[in-house]
């Protein structure tokens, strides 16, 4: 299995965030808000180890209004392949997060965290995975994962 690395790192949350601060206060109104962006890393079956074969993705909210922004956790939601994975409030409420939990962002702080996400249960068969992630307020751009078969 493979995955394809030249269309799973997307930058445009960020490009979009640094565009904003580069230029005029007037552009910084059209785009300011929170920005999410996602991207992921085929973590392989290692020889002498349990852990199972996954992909590790990476996520990432900013905020970069002027003002605090709720991120509400609650409604943050995993999209593989244009649908809602309904186990979304499961994979997102478990692991570490914040001592205070995920929830306003003051300007210019931002979220990164990590999920792991079993290539078994989740890409079972060889193809092309579009994965994003939303929440009110936010949606991060698709970025594709590529599953080869064996």
């Amino acid at each position: 299995m493979i995955l394809n690395f030249s269309r799973c790192f997307r930058s445009v949350p960020v490009s979009v965030a640094l565009f904003c601060f580069a230029l005029a206060p007037w552009v910084h109104a059209q785009c300011a808000g929170l920005h999410a962006g996602i991207t992921a890393e085929l973590v392989p079956l290692a020889s002498g180890y349990s852990d199972q074969q996954h992909v590790q993705l990476n996520f990432l909210v900013v905020n970069d209004s002027d003002s605090v922004r709720n991120v509400v956790a609650g409604s943050w939601k995993l999209i593989v392949n244009g649908a809602e994975l309904p186990e979304s409030g499961m994979i997102f409420g478990n692991g570490p997060g914040p001592v205070h939990g995920w929830n306003e962002l003051n300007p210019g702080e931002n979220y990164q965290f990590s999920m792991a996400l079993p290539v078994s249960t989740y890409f079972k068969r060889p193809g092309e995975y579009r994965v994003s992630w939303k929440a009110e307020g936010f949606q991060s751009p698709g970025i594709l994962i590529r599953i080869a078969a064996k």
